[in-house]
């Protein structure tokens, strides 16, 4: 296989990697831009390997190209199994795990050159993450709620407040820490994803006494 050919494939998969990273990096996910690229990426080499760094090795004969394919599709289980965790009995990371379960296989596809398969399965993909959460969250019976919050402290904790709201069941969609002009505080905006009939109160008081919350306000929609 020519040079180009090889570099055009690598970066064809680094490309498909990155447009799920970049979903599951702006929602603040466990593996995100970067993981879904190498993931991709490594999984196109595999593919490459296999199809054709062994030719020279077995020709045409003697060699199973699909041997390598099976490898790397089992193995990605463990890599993905690192971003499942579960606490009071809510699951997370299940997602994203098959985001990178899908990142793999587009690598395989376009390492072997089947590149329209892995263009519509990113696109797939990018429509389902998006634009089908609303229907996600009608059928779990979760609201969304956006929210001002202000803190007292100049350094907003954001791993500590993301690892409280998994504790409690309540997914982070949007997180952004805001740059004003306050004395000896920060703030933050950002939009809650919490279980039917959740009692908010409740949490804000948990910030209060985690993560010295100020003031808290509840913004439209």
């Amino acid at each position: 296989m020519e040079t180009l050919h090889i570099i055009g494939r690598l970066l064809l998969a680094a490309l498909l990697g990155a447009l799920i990273g970049i979903e599951r990096e702006r929602k603040n996910r466990a593996a995100g831009l970067r993981t879904h690229i190498i993931v991709s990426l490594a999984s196109c080499l595999i593919m490459l390997i296999s199809v054709d760094g062994f030719e020279g090795f077995y020709g045409d004969k003697g060699w199973d190209a699909t041997k390598f394919a099976g490898q790397a599709i089992s193995g990605i289980g463990f890599l993905g199994a690192g971003t499942i965790l579960q606490k009071k009995d809510v699951v997370k990371g299940l997602t994203t795990a098959a985001t990178l379960w899908l990142c793999a296989a587009n690598g395989l596809a376009v390492g072997i050159g089947y590149y329209q398969g892995a263009i519509i399965a990113t696109i797939i993909c990018l429509i389902t993450l998006v634009n089908l959460k609303g229907i996600n969250d009608f059928l779990n019976k979760r609201e969304l709620i956006k929210f001002y919050l202000q803190f007292d402290s100049e350094n907003f904790k954001s791993r500590e407040f993301k690892e409280l709201c998994m504790s409690e069941g309540i997914e982070v969609r949007s997180l952004d820490i805001l740059e004003e002009d306050l004395e000896d505080c920060s703030a933050i905006e950002c939009t809650l994803s919490l279980p039917h009939n959740y009692n908010i109160d409740s949490f804000l008081d948990i910030l209060k006494e985690n993560l010295n919350l100020r003031r808290s306000k509840e913004k439209s929609k």
